[in-house]
């Protein structure tokens, strides 16, 4: 016997004398309870156990069994913090002989989980312990512990992976060496694919090298069809996230991967429609062989479908312009799903604006379908509880209304009544009075704002010793004469309102509709007046100064348009001119946003430059 081993015999004894010093009896010593102070590992054990050897560590259970007269067993069933046993400590720190001396002694801590629900086996290959790994795989193998799964759904072949992702430039790096001894111990047994649990570690290996897929695929091939919570194989991962390469690697294995279905009967396909990568998209529409209409999920849906719904509108336009055999557009576009949506529907229930806007303008869809409940898309823009927030509600309908899109028969001409009737929970009388109310204090508020204009006008009077006294100071500049003839027509327009609106006080609900109707356009008129005086006085005020002046002419004019467009679009909520206006206003407001942040963006990006430029030398950051 060599000196080792004599070493070994010396330590194992003392553990059988530890073992017989205080046996546990139903009268002495019970297992412990929750809440007893017993059960917490001694913290001279735990660095004993992660910082020392085998002699400090058997050293350290004598004093704990002496002081605490507890039994050998019990002692082991101490946990230190997050529920971590003996064993769990010895593989975090990789003591092979720890291990080792542990397992001979107490094999069944081996499938003990910690608060984490990992086993020692999960601790050992996440600190890339490779001979810790191999004894717990030899010594759990009865109990399979290589195939649990932990909290998050991962087991050891799978924390294997991510191992070999911190060293996957070096293949003979320990990770490689641990994922090596799981991958042949798997091997081993045909029932694998059946017995893993959690995620499948396939997933793990899309963000590494090809080439690990790649021995997945060639020695573990039956992990291809393990699935998810969500019923996915690792397929419909590969789409989910946009990983092309990998997504080819594995329809060169197992081409038929393409027709399998989640839990939703969602094909990959359909899954890569949500997202961005059209590379994905190409890669399984060209192993996705049946008529692609007929690719559908549970819920009747095709992948143009899947992708308005989701409102991904670069997708939507890639469908569109796909040039694929088995993609016909007029079959795709114009599907109906099991509730009679088309694509177009879909993308206005959920008001994504680009994708309608895709959708209406190519000359294959169908712009007048309805669903099972007889609506169309314009029909179910105007549902008011189906919009989403991400876009105005104003701007979709806009856009289905200029493209010719119509409401269904018997709702082209809603009166105010039953569009309110939809919208809100009280009575169509209640509702138009709650209107006839708001648009009289506006209009009543436009007036006193216009007289009072009228009466202190810009400049002020001509005094009692001039020639014409009482007259405005600057009454023949044209500028002026604008500010007067438009606070007059906003005066007049706001008081004729006022007047019209005083109808809505009516118990007759049609005259109060009418009233309401008809004070619409003299509200446009009269805030349209406004608008203009205040321009014009501002101009006079300025003009000596040249470029205010312009500044104000540039900003006056931008938004008096602006403010013609949106009253005329609220008020004629129908007119496809006034759509037509918001539709443009939307665009130039993305655009010019898109503008501001991309400009911003260029000065925090050049501003080093910038500043070196300026003071003629190195721009220091701190």
């Amino acid at each position: 016997m060599d000196h080792r081993s004599e070493i070994w015999a010396t330590q194992n004894e003392r553990l059988e004398a530890l073992k017989a010093r205080y046996v546990p009896t139903p009268d002495n010593q019970q297992q412990f309870g929750a809440g007893e102070l017993n059960k917490i590992m001694d913290r001279y054990l735990y660095e004993a156990t992660k910082e020392g050897d085998v002699e400090e560590f058997i050293g350290a259970l004598e004093n704990v069994s002496k002081s605490r007269k507890l039994a050998l067993s019990l002692i082991f069933d101490q946990v230190a913090s997050s529920r971590n046993s003996l064993l769990h400590v010895a593989a975090t720190s990789g003591k092979d002989d720890l291990i080792e001396l542990i397992l001979d002694h107490f094999p069944y801590l081996v499938t003990r989980k910690n608060s984490s629900e990992d086993t020692p086996l999960h601790v050992a290959v996440r600190n890339g312990s490779s001979k810790a790994t191999e004894l717990l795989i030899r010594r759990g193998a009865n109990s399979e512990i290589k195939y649990w799964k932990n909290k998050d759904g991962k087991s050891p072949l799978y924390l294997a992976v991510e191992i070999c992702k911190i060293c996957d430039s070096n293949p003979e790096g320990v990770g490689w060496k641990i994922l090596e001894l799981l991958v042949q111990e798997f091997a081993r047994d045909e029932a694998y694919a059946v017995k893993i649990e959690g995620m499948s570690p396939v997933l793990a290996t899309f963000d590494v090298t090809l080439g690990l897929l790649r021995i997945f695929i060639d020695r573990l091939p039956k992990l291809l069809h393990v699935r998810g919570e969500d019923g996915g194989t690792p397929l419909h991962a590969a789409a989910s996230v946009g990983y092309f390469r990998q997504a080819k690697v594995l329809l060169r294995k197992c081409p038929y991967l393409a027709l399998q279905t989640d839990k939703n009967v969602s094909y990959p396909i359909h899954i890569a429609c949500e997202g961005s990568s059209f590379s994905t998209f190409e890669t399984l529409l060209d192993n996705t062989w049946p008529d692609l209409a007929d690719i559908k999920n549970n819920e009747g849906q095709n992948i143009l479908h899947v992708a308005a719904k989701a409102g991904n509108d670069h997708m939507v336009q890639k469908i569109l312009k796909a040039r694929s055999k088995r993609v016909i557009i007029e079959k795709l576009v114009n599907s109906e799903d099991v509730h009679g949506n088309t694509p177009l529907h879909l993308a206005s229930m959920h008001n994504h604006c680009d994708v309608m806007r895709s959708l209406t303008s190519d000359k294959r869809s169908d712009l007048q379908l309805v669903n099972n409940d007889g609506l169309t898309a314009l029909d179910v823009a105007m549902e008011s509880g189906s919009l989403s927030m991400k876009n105005p509600a104003l701007l979709g309908r806009a856009i289905l209304i200029v493209a010719g899109v119509r409401r269904s028969d018997g709702r082209d001409v809603l009166s105010s009544r039953e569009e309110c009737a939809g919208a809100s929970k009280s009575s169509p009388a209640e509702w138009m009075k709650d209107q006839v109310n708001t648009l009289w204090v506006v209009a009543a508020l436009v007036a006193s704002v216009t007289f009072t204009a009228g009466v202190t006008l810009p400049g002020g009077y001509n005094a009692s010793s001039d020639p014409h006294p009482g007259t405005a100071t600057i009454l023949h500049k044209e500028v002026f004469q604008i500010f007067v003839i438009a606070n007059t027509l906003a005066m007049y327009s706001s008081i004729l309102a006022v007047v019209v609106l005083l109808w809505g006080l009516s118990r007759d609900f049609y005259v109060a509709e009418l009233a309401c109707h008809s004070a619409g356009p003299l509200l446009l008129m009269a805030l349209t007046g406004m608008s203009v005086a205040f321009f014009a006085a501002v101009t006079v005020a300025v003009n000596k100064l040249t470029w205010l002046g312009s500044l104000v002419l540039s900003v006056g004019v931008l938004y008096l348009a602006m403010v013609i467009g949106v009253l005329a679009a609220l008020i004629f909520p129908s007119s496809k001119s006034a759509m037509r206006i918001v539709v443009f206003y939307y665009l130039a407001v993305t655009l010019s946003a898109s503008a501001v942040r991309g400009f911003v963006r260029f000065c925090v990006t050049n501003f080093p430059f910038f500043m070196e430029k300026i003071c003629n030398r190195p721009f220091i950051q701190f």
